[in-house]
């Protein structure tokens, strides 16, 4: 998990330091948009942080679905122990005579 920290860390700041450098150096470039130009040094982060939250979302989505399973899966063996445990009250483990001994108690 350290390596993917460090990773994560040198991404976003090689994104601040690309928004940085096109800030310096071409603050000229602009994307046109329906809604007005937009400049390239702020939509290069912008479009670094929505996919970030995007995959902060699809982790939350896939611990969510993890979390039910598990739910789902603690309810049934739950079930299974109950059914068990009627079954042993049901039937009454008899305990085996060896024939060369004698009757304890």
């Amino acid at each position: 998990m350290s390596l993917v920290h460090w990773l994560f860390l040198l991404a976003s700041g090689g994104v601040l330091a690309l928004g940085v450098y096109l800030y310096a150096l071409y603050p000229f470039l602009v994307l046109p948009t329906p809604w007005g130009p937009w400049p390239l040094y702020l939509v290069l982060p912008a479009l670094y942080l929505l996919g970030f939250l995007l995959g902060g979302a699809y982790a939350l989505v896939l611990w969510a679905r993890a979390w039910a399973r598990a739910r789902a899966l603690r309810r049934d063996l739950e079930a299974l122990h109950r059914e068990v445990q009627a079954l042993r009250q049901r039937q009454i483990e008899e305990i085996p005579r060896i024939p060369d001994r004698p009757e304890e108690g």
